[in-house]
């Protein structure tokens, strides 16, 4: 989809600006189909989930897996490590989320930090890729990785994989049991990504599952993570004070509710372009300017809040400041986000070398190189 940039001109424009001015700012929010409340659905129709369930619980008997005694608490006993990974991507980050699991058992919505960033009745984790998902997916850089240690018990692959809406078809998904005997599925891969290894086989914490696509009832090309104990019941991997399914987090080490950060900076001669679904984005990234080129710096965020402020420099070869602005959102969350400055003539005189693009935010510093000649 293309990015809804909800930000009035006057509210990009940034701030304590010293140094030579860019010519045009802007940017906005990008609002991922998968968090759109007229798009929102089920991810697997009833009875694809009640064939993935037949199938989990089939190949778990012949293959003599343990499980929990009945009645036991909702609980597991695995700890998860982050579920994705870069594959050959040296971006900072590479996703956001859309939603969490739907704690609220009537119509409301509900996550388990007593927020709503979910849909009614969602029963998984959405991470979608951010910025550039199709450009991301069509080019493997983000893989799917078995988040605990376990036995495949069932597998789907085969399945078309560029789906911009909800419907009704199966997706690419590798469901992996544990020691304990809970079970977590891993949704949307590309098709013919799935790790060769068939049922039966044991795959490693970290080891690789896929790559996300966006196969089956999907709006974009991210991965649906949904755990269940050994009886059954749904599990939210997030511990928090509106988590009514289990006390505990399975995280290794939970990510904060809001876990802002950036994900990409680009210095081109050309903005990025983006596309509809299912067309792949142009990131258009080119660190070589020559004087007087046009030259756009953007910056990707994810769940960037309007607390806090971004220092922004543009720094010559000798480390003087070419340029330096600060920059806040302008509304309190967004999922994702994206701010870009242009200058119509870039240094036209000058200085040749390796400059670097900069940004201090939420307490990390972040920067991309290029260079500038005659």
């Amino acid at each position: 989809m293309l990015p809804r940039l909800c930000a009035a001109a006057d509210e990009t424009r940034p701030g304590n600006v010293q140094g030579v001015v860019a010519d045009a700012s802007g940017g906005g929010e990008y609002v991922s189909a998968e968090n759109t409340a007229a798009q929102a659905g089920e991810h697997l129709s009833p009875a694809l989930r009640q064939q993935a369930w037949n199938e989990i619980r089939r190949n778990a008997r012949k293959l003599g897996l343990a499980t929990a005694s009945q009645g036991a608490s909702k609980l597991i006993g695995v700890t998860f490590a982050w579920p994705l990974a870069g594959n050959g991507l040296s971006d900072p980050g590479y996703h956001a989320i859309s939603n969490f699991v739907d704690q609220a058992s009537n119509s409301q919505v509900l996550d388990y930090n007593c927020g709503a960033r979910s849909y009614n009745g969602h029963r998984g984790t959405d991470y979608y890729l951010w910025p550039f998902s199709w450009y991301k997916m069509d080019n493997n850089q983000v893989k799917v990785i078995a988040a605990a240690a376990g036995t495949i018990v069932a597998r789907s692959d085969g399945n078309f994989d560029r789906s911009c809406s909800v419907n009704n078809n199966n997706w690419n998904a590798v469901y992996v049991q544990h020691s304990d005997g809970s079970v977590a599925w891993y949704g949307h891969m590309k098709n013919g990504s799935l790790t060769a290894k068939g049922i039966g086989a044991s795959v490693a914490q970290g080891e690789y599952l896929g790559i996300v696509g966006s196969s089956g009832s999907s709006t974009e090309p991210h991965l649906h993570f949904e755990v269940y104990d050994a009886n059954s019941n749904l599990i939210d991997p997030y511990a928090g004070s509106c988590n009514g399914l289990n006390l505990q987090t399975a995280w290794a080490s939970q990510r904060a509710y809001y876990d802002s950060a950036i994900n990409k900076l680009i210095v081109g001669t050309t903005p990025p372009a983006f596309s509809t679904c299912p067309n792949a984005e142009s990131p258009n990234e080119n660190t070589s300017i020559h004087y007087g080129q046009p030259a756009n710096f953007s910056t990707f965020y994810r769940d960037q809040l309007n607390s806090q402020q971004s220092q922004y420099r543009i720094v010559r070869p000798n480390g003087t400041v070419f340029a330096s602005w600060t920059h806040n959102s302008p509304a309190a969350h967004y999922s994702s986000s994206w701010w870009y400055w242009n200058w119509s003539s870039f240094a036209p005189t000058g200085p040749s070398g390796t400059w670097r693009f900069e940004v201090v935010y939420n307490g990390q510093t972040y920067s991309q190189n290029f260079t500038v000649s005659p």
